[in-house]
């Protein structure tokens, strides 16, 4: 991945993450983490569904799919 888009990345995911507010998973968090990481890469509009590692209908697939669509959020609003 090229810096720029490491720092852009890693930029807004601080920016999100690296404040007070509610506690979120490891899942979760990686999960906003590929969906910056998708869109930094050129991703013009994220996937309705992205394929999380986990397996689907697990707890863990649920948050980090849940963290894919804040990711889509926090690259759309900055």
């Amino acid at each position: 991945m090229p810096t720029a888009t490491v720092d852009i990345v890693d930029k807004l995911y601080r920016a999100a993450f690296d404040m007070p507010r509610e506690p979120h998973s490891a899942e979760y968090m990686a999960g906003a983490r590929a969906a910056l990481r998708a869109h930094a890469n050129g991703a013009s509009r994220s996937p309705v569904r992205q394929d999380p590692p986990y397996p689907m209908g697990t707890a863990q697939a649920d948050a980090w799919l849940a963290g894919y669509h804040e990711g889509t959020l926090i690259w759309a609003s900055h």
